[in-house]
This record gives structure tokens, sequence and C-alpha cells, in this order.
């Protein structure tokens, strides 16, 4: 029989599950339902483990930004977060789980799924992004192995699924688009060339996450990554770093550390800056002047 428990701002449908009338029982979360931004399941109630989160448990939840599981659960369903949202971060266990399919399927902020209760885990700052991003942006499910994930071979792997990602083609799945759309269908892929620089932009942002957080990686893998980011500079790379990070001095610093951005291009780059972006633009006129590129008051009025 399920009933209801009251978080800050809804409630937890859950069920106690027996195996026979001598088991005290194990409760399973059935259902999320209210406007919490936070949830944090509790590990016993009314004495009884929770030990599994419940098939779509979650399922839909708009507000929800973070989300705390229990290291007494063993057990999570299909789509369990699935269309969250809003969802950035979700702490697990860090053991071998019983995972079912699409659990962050649409969870399009996704940044960071901590792994608690394994050694050294819970403080590593990188396994997080890396996590998240093979779930959601890199769409490789086989790599969300919560006993593993961090380790040497683990993270071969990871880059590896990154370099087969690059070589994609980016064309690939456009005229299948077309064929199984509406007729009259204009949204912002339709365009084969914008489909392209789309398909592109999805590859950037998984570099962008693994550089940034490069725990493991290779010298080899680095350059392979920073190359393909120079060889889109212009087209794709400088774009979604405006749209999408252009208060953010940590890309920049990676640009910058990477040659993406040198003495060669910083006065194209800050003039594409125009009257936006003002703490980053005086940024790279900092670094323009340090790296013995120009005048710096001279350079203000770009």
């Amino acid at each position: 029989m399920i009933r209801e428990i009251e978080t800050e701002s809804g409630v937890l449908g859950i069920n106690v599950i027996k195996k026979d009338e001598g088991d005290p029982g194990h409760v399973k979360i059935e259902y999320y339902r209210g406007k919490d931004v936070s949830v944090k399941v509790p590990d016993k109630i009314e004495g009884k483990p929770v030990t599994e989160i419940g098939k779509k448990a979650f399922l839909g939840a708009k507000t929800l930004v973070s989300i705390m599981l229990p290291e007494s659960v063993g057990s999570i369903g299909d789509w369990a977060f699935a269309s969250c949202s809003a969802l950035k971060s979700i702490h697990i266990p860090g053991r071998e789980l019983t995972l079912g399919s699409g659990l962050f399927r649409d969870c399009a902020n996704l940044e960071t799924i901590v792994t608690e209760g394994s050694a050294g885990k819970e403080t590593d700052e990188d396994l997080p992004y890396l996590l998240a991003l093979s779930v959601y942006k890199m769409d490789a499910t086989y790599l969300f192995d919560t006993k593993k994930a961090g380790e040497s071979d683990w993270i071969e792997h990871f880059d590896s699924v990154i370099v087969q990602i690059l070589k994609r083609d980016d064309s690939d799945g456009f005229s299948k688009m077309l064929l199984c759309g509406e007729e009259d269908y204009v949204g912002d892929d339709s365009n084969l060339d914008t489909y392209v620089l789309l398909r592109k932009k999805e590859k950037i942002r998984i570099l962008l996450v693994r550089l940034l957080h490069d725990r493991g990686l290779s010298e080899e893998y680095k350059k392979c990554f920073t190359d393909y980011l120079k060889e889109n500079m212009y087209d794709a790379l400088w774009p979604l770093i405006l749209e999408e990070h252009g208060d953010e001095k940590e890309y920049f610093d990676l640009l910058i550390d990477v040659g993406c951005i040198d003495d060669s291009n910083v006065t194209e780059l800050i003039d594409s800056m125009k009257d936006h972006y003002t703490q980053m633009k005086g940024y790279l006129i900092r670094f323009k002047k340090e790296s013995g590129g120009g005048d710096f008051f001279g350079d203000l009025d770009l």
C-alpha cells in the first residue's frame, strides 16, 4: 500500500516491500510530487531502509535542482529522473547499483553526478562532471558505472569514446530528420549548414567539460581535443563561448591555456565582443597588454 511522507514543499510516495511475514521490509520510493528545489531522500523511513527508487519516481519534476540519495539505495528504476529540466546535481551511492534505462533523459542542465560512500571518490572534483557528461551530452550510458568510474581503464575508455564522437560526420542524420519531420518543419537545424554547426557545438561542449575537468587526461588525448577546438575556433567555438559563457573567466583561461587565444587573434576576438561581455573583454585586453600585444588604454576604445 502506497503512503506519502512530506518533504519541505511536496511529498514522497513510499511503499514498504516485504518478501514474507517475517521480513521487516524495505522502502521503495514510488513517486515524488511537489515544488522542492532540493530533495534529500532519507536512508530509513519508520526504521526501514530505503533501498529502491521506482520507475519514473521523479519523472518531470521541473523545480528540482538537486537530489540526494542515501547509501542504502541499491536499485534505481527506468526514467527515474528523466525530464527533470532544472536538475543540476544528484548524489548517488558510489557502489554497484542496479540501474534502469533513460535515468537522466532530457535533463539538459545536469552538471554533476556525485558518487558518495566510495573511498576517495567523494573528494574528486572532476569525476562528478565526467559522470554527468557521459550520461547526457555524450549519450554513453554504458560509461555510467558508479563503482569503476574514475579508474584508469574507465578514463581511457571515456576519452576513446569522445574521440569516436569527434569522428562522426556532422551531417549524419540530417536527411533522416527531414524525412521524419513535418513538411513545414522550420527548426533551427532545418538547414544543412546550421545542422552541421549545431553538431559541432555539441562536440565542443563535451570537449570544454573534459578539458576543464582533466582527471587522468593523457597528452595524446589533450592534443586531439585541443586540435579540434582550434580547427573550429571561429565558426563554432568562439560564438559558443560568447553565447553560453561570455562572463565566465574559467573558459577564457582554458582557451588561452590550450592556445585557442593568443597574440595572433586576440585583437580580432576583442573587437568581435563589441560593447558586450565588459569584464571578459577587459580581461583579454589585459592579456594582450601583458603578452606584448598593444597599449592597454588605447585598446579600451575597441
